[in-house]
């Protein structure tokens, strides 16, 4: 399943976390663009349209948005998971935003790759808690 890396921006600080999205869809298709070029280099050139967000999480640490992006190109279906608060790298820290894409060649529904991945960040928490 082909992903791109994440793209984040750490936080002075977070008094609260933002109710809407910190990424505009322009920035995502932005986003998508660079990886694939660089990334994705046997690739032909393409473009993404974005839509969204089409599911939310919220917990007392992190907001979470996602955003169906379709390559032009290869008419392949894309999420893009936005999320803002507690770092998904190094839970003890904040980030302000970040961003990472994966193709759903599961076929899920935004809300079943939502939860999936929602699930995932709380296990990769609690190892990282446990030291």
């Amino acid at each position: 399943m082909p992903f791109f890396p994440p793209d984040w921006e750490a936080a002075q600080s977070i008094d609260r976390l933002p109710k809407a999205c910190p990424y505009s869809r322009d920035e995502i298709e932005d986003y998508l663009f660079r990886c694939h070029y660089h990334l994705l280099l046997k690739e032909q050139p393409t473009t993404f349209r974005v839509s969204g967000p089409h599911a939310q999480k919220k917990d007392l640490d992190r907001r979470y948005w996602v955003f169906e992006a379709h390559d032009v190109a290869r008419q392949r279906q894309w999420f893009v998971l936005v999320g803002t608060g507690k770092s998904i790298f190094v839970p003890s820290e904040k980030l302000k935003r970040w961003m990472f894409a994966q193709t759903n060649d599961a076929g899920l529904s935004p809300e079943a790759f939502l939860d999936q991945e929602y699930r995932e960040q709380l296990e990769y928490d609690a190892r990282a808690a446990a030291g």
